[in-house]
């Protein structure tokens, strides 16, 4: 080989050497750059789709908490609309005890067994914890005596929960200071999230079974439950000293209640990690209003079929005591109790002696069995905030062939002019209208240019105070209209 070929091949196997050690520290300085990316970005990804799982989960458990409270099914036995299940007290996935109506059982584990979900876990793998206001827990309540009372659950009653912001700004007030605006919350749903150590506290928070008893599949059977970790909310709910401090709360205070997070204190330390989603007046009041509005329809069906398509005689607005009785000729007002009037379709001593004889020519003095509109049950609670008006065509009529007693009570030609819900149709086309009062109004929002009260006799036999717009009715009008509940329209309407 001549000395210039030598010289060529040097020179190119220096070149190729040299090409491959930059190739390879080019691929040194991508994994590193790639490893240091990585070690940036994958920290806030985690974050990310751990809020993710977290956020899924508090919106799976409130959908099933409002479900839960608009389905009950056990009317009879005692359930209301709007009833909540009392907390998880010992980690079993069902309310921990028979009732909750001490303060500290109305917080606890989210009783997901109960609820019919799988077991939810927020983003750190922690089982959601919940707390329920006293006027919707449906253990240990107190029972309704009469429409009104303290211990009703109907569209006047309030949650009692406070809850704050990050900020530490009260966003929900617990007090509900405005008689018109429902401010407290109905329930609150925490995603507890990691373990961290609470201000004031000399450890972090302590999630075993350490120092108390649980069973194998680690159910606390401690007494009292909170004398086991894994069951004394502190080890799972954060404070911020101060404003708010998470483990427990007060009904009706706006000053103990919850704070949501995520908050850090001044040095950038995590004191908050507790994320919440809460239930209100606004997202649970509607739902009840339909469950309640169904009822009562079912209800009037139900009569109407067992009485060739008649309905009864409404109770005047006027007559608030109850039982409430019906009145011959009243086509709008609330369900009756009683149903004297109805049965011959004119009342009085005659139709109580034709109908002891003849039972088979009268329409029936009592809802049918199994009918939700039974004194003495949930009904009590609703029972002031639900009117209805009936079509002239389809009220109770008085016996032609009353002599020789030959037929019962005619049925219903058919609508000729009929009741108008407008909107949706100013078509005269309805049977039977049940219209259920929600929040009252304040006159800043009231057409009818006053406040909505009902706690006299007086307020009572007003149908203003509760029905809005052409819902709030006579016998001589047979006009009602459907509109989204709002802050100006309260009343949830269903017809046939």
């Amino acid at each position: 080989m001549s000395n210039t070929a030598r010289l060529l091949y040097s020179n190119d196997h220096f070149d190729n050497q040299r090409g491959q050690a930059l190739l390879a520290l080019l691929v040194i300085l991508v994994i590193g750059l790639s490893a240091t990316i990585y070690s940036l970005v994958s920290p806030t990804r985690s974050t990310v789709e751990r809020d993710k799982i977290t956020a899924a989960a508090l919106a799976q458990a409130k959908a099933a908490l409002i479900g839960y409270a608009a389905g009950v099914s056990d009317l009879a036995g005692g359930e209301r609309p709007g009833d909540l299940p009392c907390p998880d007290t010992n980690d079993n996935g069902a309310p921990g005890t028979p009732n909750c109506n001490t303060q500290a059982l109305r917080i606890g584990r989210l009783p997901w067994k109960t609820l019919g979900l799988a077991d939810l876990r927020d983003g750190d793998g922690e089982r959601l914890w919940y707390a329920v206001s006293d006027n919707f827990k449906n253990n240990g309540r107190t029972a309704c005596a009469a429409p009104g009372d303290a211990g009703c659950l109907n569209s006047d009653s309030r949650g009692t929960i406070t809850v704050r912001n990050n900020a530490g700004t009260v966003i929900h007030d617990g007090s509900n200071p405005d008689a018109y605006t429902p401010s407290g919350v109905i329930a609150v749903v925490f995603a507890p999230g990691a373990v961290l150590q609470r201000q004031g506290a000399g450890a972090p928070q302590d999630r075993s079974c350490t120092g108390g008893s649980c069973t194998a599949a680690g159910v606390c059977t401690s007494s009292p439950l909170t004398n086991t970790p894994k069951c004394n909310p502190v080890n799972y709910l954060d404070v911020m000293t101060s404003i708010e401090d998470n483990s427990g709360f007060t009904d009706g205070s706006n000053s103990d209640g919850f704070i949501n997070g995520v908050i850090q204190d001044a040095t950038g330390n995590l004191i908050v990690n507790d994320r919440l989603i809460a239930i209100t007046y606004q997202d649970l009041m509607p739902v009840l209003q339909r469950r309640v509005a169904k009822e009562a329809l079912n209800s009037l069906t139900a009569y109407a079929s067992a009485n060739n398509g008649r309905y009864p005689w409404a109770a005047p607005v006027t007559d608030v005591t109850s039982p409430y009785s019906d009145n011959n000729g009243e086509r709008f007002g609330r369900l009756p109790d009683n149903m004297g009037a109805t049965v011959l379709g004119i009342g009085g001593a005659v139709a109580t002696t034709v109908c002891a004889l003849l039972p088979a020519l009268c329409m029936s003095s009592t809802w049918p069995v199994g009918s939700g509109i039974t004194q003495g049950t949930w009904w009590t609670n609703w029972k002031e905030m639900v009117f209805y008006g009936v079509a002239a065509a389809y009220a109770p009529a008085v016996n032609a062939t009353l002599i020789p007693f030959t037929a019962a009570i005619p049925a219903s030609s058919g609508c000729g002019s009929c009741l108008t819900v407008n909107p949706p149709s100013a078509t005269a086309d309805k049977r039977v209208v049940v219209v259920v009062a929600g929040k009252r109004l304040s006159v800043a929002n009231y057409a009818a240019g006053n406040n909505q009260l009902r706690t006299t006799t007086a307020n009572k036999q007003d149908a203003t105070n509760y029905l809005e717009g052409t819902n709030n009715n006579t016998a001589t009008s047979n006009t009602y209209e459907q509109q989204t509940i709002s802050n100006s329209f309260s009343d949830f309407l269903l017809y046939q």
